[in-house]
């Protein structure tokens, strides 16, 4: 009796499950229905204003344009150079890469070429800044498949990051392409740096390991090729040295020409010594000294001078002379004056001298029959005058009294120069005259005379 009881109350819940359950189920249709209903009606509204928009004059042309936008983001989404709207995208000017070539430098001379180039690297900034870390990239002139003569060569990048777009400036170049020859120079020498090393050292002839050297180049460039030379340095330089000198050829214009030269640096040993010489300061009057008045007597607080140069020079020198402006005198006085060096001399051990001037009055005379003289006949004429008394001239003198009385006839000289006289015969030359005294001034009473030229058997 109790089993029967319990099936029916499981017939009886079993059967309110199922209502409950197709109650639910019409509930969700019912609100199935309405978010479709919803969502429809949204569309239809979204519908509603696309076609307003799209549709409506007024607003076609914005339409338009944000359609032209979208449209080139699409089509140039892979062109990082291009893409406007990249944030990542870094631009970088590389200068002065120096311009390689592959050719075989023994065999050609190739001229045209660009020293350097620019290039304009585009990528990524990760990409920009490990390029500019390393640096080991360049500028490529590729010529192994190029014969002799002018041809445009493309220029290349090399190792660069393919990540990145390089542009080059200029990216070709016309180069002319030679095959060298050679030709053997006799090597000269030029001192560089004189300027760092002491003025009292004189410098030797080098000594070099060979006298010639061999200059490879196209005929073209090695006919542009005037000297040769080794280059030593001097800087510094207090004794005899021994140096490797570095070889360079010049055009008549003194241009360097870039050309190989074998050997390229050379051994040179260069002797350094230290030649002096004394000799005594003398002033020479230039002009004259106005007022009517004339030097009388000088003093100077250094009476020589020590100089430096080479012996050869110093051997020519006997003395150091001060030019004194006379016509700036207007009675006794101190006047310093530097001293200025004589050619070649490249040092003295006073760079200044003090000379004290003292003034009298100006008088003049006249010392009789000085016999006249030659010089300079390099012809080997056989000399007369045509007038037995143009063998002598006067001279007159002027100057101070005291200056005067010490004047001797013998200290005086009267001459005419042959060195511009070429051919034989009658000529009328001018006479020249001088004195060792500089305080006097010197003049002659006949300004030229007649010789006879003949050249000797």
């Amino acid at each position: 009796m109790a089993r029967k009881k319990k099936t029916e109350l499981s017939r009886e819940g079993k059967t309110e499950l199922a209502k409950s359950i197709a109650e639910k189920g019409q509930k969700f249709t019912r609100t199935y229905a309405n978010v479709e209903n919803t969502v429809a009606k949204f569309f239809r509204w979204i519908s509603t204003w696309v076609d307003k928009i799209l549709f409506n004059q007024k607003h076609g042309k914005a339409v338009a344009l944000v359609l032209a936008v979208l449209l080139y983001m699409v089509v140039n989404a892979g062109d990082d150079s291009s893409n406007i709207f990249a944030t990542n995208k870094s631009t970088t000017t590389i200068d002065n890469i120096p311009v390689s070539t592959v050719v075989s430098n023994e065999v050609y001379e190739v001229s045209g070429l660009p020293e350097s180039v620019s290039a304009v690297v585009v990528g990524e900034l990760s990409d920009i800044q490990l390029l500019n870390s390393q640096k080991n990239f360049q500028v490529v002139a590729d010529l192994s498949e190029f014969t002799e003569g002018t041809h445009e060569v493309t220029l290349k990048p090399v190792n660069f990051s393919p990540r990145v777009k390089v542009t080059l400036n200029p990216s070709t170049a016309m180069v002319t392409i030679k095959r060298k020859t050679s030709k053997v120079f006799t090597l000269g020498y030029d001192f560089v740096n004189t300027d760092k090393m002491d003025k009292i050292y004189s410098l030797g002839k080098p000594e070099f390991e060979q006298g010639e050297v061999i200059v490879h180049a196209s005929q073209e460039t090695v006919d542009k090729i005037a000297f040769v030379k080794a280059l030593i340095d001097v800087s510094g330089v207090t004794k005899t040295f021994e140096t490797e000198a570095e070889i360079v050829a010049y055009d008549q214009n003194g241009n360097r020409i870039d050309v190989d030269i074998l050997p390229s640096k050379m051994k040179a040993k260069v002797e350094v010594t230290t030649p002096t010489k004394d000799v005594p300061i003398t002033v020479v009057p230039v002009g004259k000294v106005p007022n009517g008045k004339a030097i009388e007597s000088y003093t100077l607080d250094h009476d020589s001078v020590t100089l430096y140069g080479p012996k050869e020079v110093l051997d020519e020198i006997s003395e150091l002379q001060i030019q004194l402006p006379a016509s700036t005198l207007n009675g006794d006085k101190t006047v310093p004056m530097p001293i200025i060096l004589p050619t070649g001399v490249t040092k003295a051990s006073i760079q200044r001298v003090n000379i004290e001037v003292k003034l009298a009055d100006r008088e003049e005379t006249t010392i009789k029959n000085i016999p006249i003289a030659f010089k300079n006949n390099k012809k080997g004429f056989q000399v007369a005058t045509e007038n037995k008394e143009d063998a002598y001239a006067d001279v007159i003198v002027s100057g101070a009294k005291k200056v005067l009385d010490k004047l001797k006839a013998e200290d005086i000289s009267v001459y005419f120069d042959l060195s511009k006289v070429t051919q034989p015969g009658t000529q009328e030359v001018p006479l020249l005259v001088s004195g060792k005294n500089k305080l006097v001034s010197y003049s002659l009473s006949k300004s030229s005379i007649k010789i006879k030229l003949v050249l000797p058997d």
